[in-house]
């Protein structure tokens, strides 16, 4: 039999091959936790011999989601939504997605909010001296110095705390209240639950709330998120306004982060820049310009927002 009478019998086994291995039944799941704020839409996916197998050209309309279709698709939302998942070949499932509701009764007091700002931009402004010994060296970079600051400005400010994180200025203001955001003080909100560490991404979606691009509205506490993408994209940098300078001009204060590597590895600094200076910075993706893509907006931290003190409530 010649080499052209077979073509047609390899390609017809090959299409069965194709079909009995390839990714064509499809079954989309939503999966919560009471203690995870993030929710995760899963998708079983199997061929035509019931092996499980990563569909493809998947998406996800309706709803804002990260993910992918081999670890899920995480989101939560502010608001009930109506998500609707596609893959190949034509799989097409709808599944309703619950606003988070607050199990809380705890409101915000201002006069906890107010005492949590002043420890936070307090420590935030000590560490330009010197950074705590409490502050893991393996965690200085622009989150860990947001993480750290979070974290310790909810404590009680005892003499072994101060002891502990070598904190010397006199107290700011008053300690937060022990029921002021009392889920925080589990973590921070992750996919994969509350946990002690979180990156700057997760921070800037799931800690923070977003005030727009208007400078005018920052207070002391708030912060800057930049992200630059493309070929060479980085992780989420940011910035927090900390108090003005001696001329009432906004001041900021930041982490570079390390740079360099190899033996050349520095472990980076923290720096305190004005506003004004900002907007001219020499590398035009850290000036938070309107037309400037990379910068991603003003956050608050949702401990300091109109809203509920717990991270994101757990879904009914």
């Amino acid at each position: 039999m010649t080499p052209f009478r077979l073509l047609p019998a390899a390609l017809a086994a090959g299409a069965v091959a194709f079909m009995a291995l390839a990714p064509v039944r499809h079954r989309a799941f939503l999966e919560t936790d009471p203690s995870n704020p993030v929710a995760r839409i899963r998708l079983d996916s199997r061929s035509l011999l019931g092996l499980r197998r990563p569909a493809w050209g998947t998406r996800v309309d309706g709803a804002a989601t990260w993910g992918d279709s081999r670890s899920g698709f995480f989101l939560h939302a502010a608001a009930p939504a109506q998500a609707v998942i596609r893959a190949w070949p034509r799989f097409r499932q709808s599944l309703s997605i619950p606003a988070a509701t607050s199990g809380s009764t705890t409101l915000l007091d201002e006069g906890d909010r107010e005492a949590f700002r002043d420890w936070f931009v307090a420590l935030l402004e000590q560490q330009v001296e010197a950074p705590s010994p409490a502050w893991e060296p393996a965690q200085r970079d622009c989150a860990g110095l947001l993480r750290f600051a979070f974290r310790e400005a909810l404590a009680a400010h005892t003499a072994g705390w101060r002891a502990r994180v070598a904190f010397t200025d006199g107290a700011p203001g008053q300690d937060p209240s022990p029921a002021f955001a009392a889920a925080w003080r589990q973590g921070f909100p992750t996919p994969e639950g509350l946990r002690p560490f979180a990156k700057g991404a997760f921070l800037r979606q799931l800690s923070c709330v977003p005030l727009g691009r208007d400078l005018a509205l920052a207070k002391p506490g708030d912060l800057l998120f930049f992200a630059r993408g493309g070929a060479h994209a980085q992780p989420d940098h940011a910035m927090a306004f900390v108090r003005p300078d001696v001329d009432g001009l906004p001041m900021l204060l930041y982490h570079t982060g390390p740079e360099g590597s190899g033996a050349s590895r520095q472990s980076g600094e923290i720096r305190r820049v004005r506003l004004d200076d900002l907007m001219h910075h020499p590398d035009p993706d850290f000036r938070p310009l309107p037309e400037n893509p990379a910068f991603l907006g003003l956050f608050r931290w949702r401990v300091l927002a109109e809203a509920a003190s717990e991270p994101l409530p757990p879904r009914s």
